[in-house]
């Protein structure tokens, strides 16, 4: 479909072309709409570079044409022809006696073009000039530079950027933004042994969005390098209350914590099952009927699972129910039992287990920041059948 857009948009700005240079008395010396069946001859003959070509050196650039070199550019840039949407943009610059908002407009296109192509030194120069422009550009030129600092991992720059965009209707917005900013140069602190600057920037992560559950994860992590087991669990137990679709990703940590700590068992579970009131996760059931196996043994584990996937079915919540009865079974019915569980894995061994919220891209691994859509904290685990 984009390639067809694509040609009928080509066709028809050579066309506009013709008519335009028709009126020219200076071009009659030339067969009438002659670009324009050349044009037409390579769109047919599956050669749109030079058509687009011919569209960029025939189309002069002015007010009336401006928006379909504009048009033409963004389709490129949609369908990834990168190189062709710079020098679409270019050549209007290059060749375009037009207002400066006008232009303004032109160079946010081309640092877009810039920053997808990955040429990120030539979009920085650029979106730091348009942050020096007033309104509307002023802030698009910053979003650019931002995502920029993103993709470089610069934290403290993407921070100084993102806190004067955190202005009005956007504040809320980019101060989320900002913790997360403050969580990646904590997690980096962390993994280089620096745990009490980790610990400040984790500190200023929370200060910007204190219902950020990663903030309190890794306040987690921070707590158990440094042996403070009880902290660590009120720090982990926190995430019920800011973002319960995480408390699986906490849950590791959490029985680390409470292993290590001289808290109760008792304890571990009570928190447990207020978790499955909010958010009815496989992953917190397993882990429950882990804590009560010792105690209540095999049987009425298996139960308590099973009656959990009477109202939430999932096939995790099966596979460890069926290893359950295989480890109690023989002969016959312990090979069915496992037949069972490869047919049970195999449905699930391609399938994604998260999603992002925003944008609806899928994979099997938790990342914080979505990589198709640029959103923060909108990757969370999938719920049904085939997740938690």
């Amino acid at each position: 479909m984009d390639d067809w857009l694509l040609y009928i948009m080509i066709l028809a700005a050579i066309g506009i072309g013709w008519l335009l240079g028709s009126r020219d008395i200076t071009k009659k010396s030339k067969p009438p709409g002659a670009k324009y069946y050349n044009g037409l001859n390579y769109l047919l003959s599956e050669e749109p570079d030079r058509a687009v070509a011919i569209f960029i050196e025939d189309l002069e650039v002015n007010q009336e044409t401006l928006e379909t070199h504009l048009a033409l550019g963004g389709l490129l840039r949609r369908r990834g022809e990168l190189e062709k949407a710079v020098i679409v943009h270019e050549n209007i610059l290059t060749q375009a006696q037009l207002g400066k908002d006008t232009m303004l407009k032109v160079k946010l296109e081309l640092a877009r073009d810039y920053l997808l192509a990955g040429i990120l030194d030539r979009a920085e120069e650029l979106s730091l000039m348009l942050s020096e422009e007033d309104g509307e550009t002023r802030q698009e030129g910053r979003k650019i530079t931002l995502e920029i600092y993103e993709q470089e991992r610069e934290w403290q720059q993407a921070i100084e950027v993102a806190q004067l965009l955190a202005v009005g209707a956007d504040s809320e917005k980019y101060e989320k933004v900002i913790s997360h900013y403050y969580c990646e140069i904590a997690e980096e602190l962390l993994d280089s042994g620096k745990i009490e600057s980790a610990r400040e920037a984790i500190r200023e992560a929370i200060g910007h969005s204190p219902v950020n559950a990663r903030a309190s994860l890794i306040h987690g992590k921070i707590d158990i390098a440094e042996g403070r087991y009880p902290d660590a669990v009120t720090a982990l137990t926190r995430i019920k209350d800011q973002e319960p679709v995480y408390v699986p990703e906490s849950l590791e940590l959490l029985i680390s914590a409470f292993e290590k700590s001289d808290m109760s068992r008792q304890e571990l579970r009570e928190y447990l099952e207020a978790c499955l009131e909010v958010v009815p996760s496989i992953s917190v059931v397993l882990t429950l009927a882990s804590s009560m196996r010792e105690e209540i043994g095999d049987e009425a584990t298996a139960k308590y699972i099973a009656e959990h996937l009477k109202k939430n079915p999932t096939i995790r919540g099966l596979t460890r129910l069926v290893d359950m009865h295989v480890d109690n079974t023989s002969g016959i019915a312990r090979q069915n039992l496992t037949i069972l569980r490869s047919f049970a894995e195999a449905l699930v061994a391609d399938k994604p287990a998260y999603r992002c919220q925003s944008c609806g891209s899928e994979g099997k691994k938790m990342f914080w920041h979505c990589a198709v859509c640029k959103n923060w904290a909108t990757i969370k685990p999938i719920f049904g059948l085939e997740g938690e």
